[in-house]
């Protein structure tokens, strides 16, 4: 387990009945168990899913212990008794990260922790001293963007073109960015420093027409090999 992470509990059919006393965190201190604090809550009511949320301590084993019927659904079925032994990882195992950004006035940016993949890893609001930090990042390669969340929702937005708004402004640190065990890494990042279209790594560039496009030949090449006969691809008409 990260530090970082919740635990999260998900019920094929709507419940009648949650009983948040029937469900036991202890921790592990020297060779004697005692009780952990939680939060339990529901985060989504269509996927029926719900959060427990703990201060986990690095370098720590837990014991998750749930009562029978615990969780009792429309249908009348209750859950049968659970229990899950949790490691949470130590510190040394990890990196920092602090990206203190300048070049704007905005001070609604949301920065977020990429993958080789560009998909988000991490994601925290700027502190008002122009920094954000990113903590137990595994380590590895990874890149930075940022966006100015002009409406404070959270989340980046297209712009909308009847109400004459202009998407929000989307910067990327143009750089890798290599995260070590028991490093901490500070970086400078000047997000106006380039011009916008110049700022993404290459490496998480992706061309994705051409990608879905080679994709669509290969299919038709196997199909045209299955059934016998040749494969012409067509050529762009000039």
């Amino acid at each position: 387990m990260d530090p970082n992470r919740s635990v999260f509990f998900e019920t094929p059919t709507p419940l009648a009945h949650l009983d948040t006393a029937a469900i036991h965190l202890y921790s592990k201190i020297d060779t004697l168990w005692y009780r952990a604090p939680f939060e339990f809550h529901k985060v989504d009511s269509v996927l029926r899913r719900y959060e427990m949320v703990v201060d986990w301590h690095p370098d720590t084993e837990y014991s998750l212990e749930i009562d029978s019927a615990a969780f009792v659904d429309i249908y009348g079925l209750a859950s049968k008794p659970y229990k899950e032994g949790i490691k949470v990882k130590s510190l040394d195992e990890y990196a920092t990260l602090q990206m203190k950004m300048s070049g704007t006035d905005s001070k609604q940016l949301v920065a977020q922790l990429l993958d080789g993949s560009d998909k988000v890893v991490q994601e925290v609001l700027m502190e008002s001293d122009g920094s954000a930090q990113f903590y137990y990042i595994k380590p590895g390669t990874y890149y930075c963007r940022a966006f100015v969340d002009r409406n404070g929702n959270g989340k980046w937005d297209t712009g909308n073109y009847d109400a004459d708004l202009q998407p929000e402004e989307v910067y990327y640190y143009n750089r890798e960015i290599e995260a070590k065990a028991k490093f901490d890494l500070t970086l400078q990042w000047n997000l106006t420093e380039r011009k916008l279209n110049q700022q993404k790594p290459g490496k998480i560039t992706k061309q994705q027409p051409d990608k879905e496009k080679k994709k669509k030949q290969n299919r038709n090449a196997e199909r045209a090999r299955q059934l016998g006969i040749e494969y012409v691809k067509k050529q762009a008409v000039k």
